[in-house]
């Protein structure tokens, strides 16, 4: 679900070391875009300072050569009217993401620049069953299954992370990567993940589990 809410350009490889902490890996790249939905950016569940830090990451995503990514992923939460986690539900959020909504709908600019990219493109979506809440998509059996599919059908070696936000929905889908065992696949484009926090929370998932990061 949620409040779900770099890097100069790189060729087919994905750079050797991280600024932060652990060594990236090589090999195909995928982009894993997590929850870049308007109601994330600018409505009922705004992340501060995401309409700026979405806007860049589509600026970065049109400065990457055809051909950086082999894959993109977008995930996308998709809930029904009356789902659980509202709070006219007894949810702790307020409305959102609601499906066909303008809210659920991928921001159009990361949208156009992933489409420009003419890389193969899927949007994979989670939160859809009414009593469940699901801020990563591994934890959506069907889009689990689908994204591992795709990592091992296209060779997938780095897996680079990006989106909104990094203390919740981004976090988690980091984590269930990481029990998922594509821990050492991981590289986290913390420049273009928007936080409700400071970013704490995101820098200890990076620190507790030596992962690639990239400012």
């Amino acid at each position: 679900m949620i409040m779900a809410m770099l890097i100069s350009a790189s060729g087919l490889m994905a750079q050797k070391t991280c600024k932060d902490n652990a060594k990236c890996a090589e090999g195909n790249r995928m982009l894993l875009l997590v929850d870049v939905q308007y109601d994330f950016i600018n409505g009922s569940l705004a992340v501060n300072g995401a309409p700026e830090s979405m806007q860049a990451l589509a600026d970065y995503i049109s400065a990457q050569p055809k051909g950086t990514y082999k894959q993109i992923v977008m995930t996308s939460d998709f809930h029904p009217y009356n789902h659980s986690s509202f709070k006219d539900n007894g949810g702790m959020w307020p409305v959102h993401c609601v499906q066909y909504s303008h809210g659920a709908a991928i921001f159009q600019p990361v949208l156009d620049a992933v489409h420009a990219h003419q890389a193969d493109a899927v949007v994979l979506t989670k939160g859809d069953d009414v009593k469940v809440d699901e801020y990563s998509i591994m934890a959506n059996k069907a889009s689990a299954e689908r994204l591992q599919q795709i990592i091992k059908d296209n060779n997938i070696q780095v897996i680079e992370v990006a989106g909104l936000c990094g203390d919740f929905c981004v976090g988690n889908t980091i984590k269930d990567l990481v029990k998922a065992g594509y821990g050492k696949n991981v590289c986290v484009l913390k420049k273009y993940i928007g936080n409700i926090d400071d970013g704490t929370v995101l820098n200890n998932i990076i620190k507790e589990n030596k992962l690639c990061a990239k400012q």
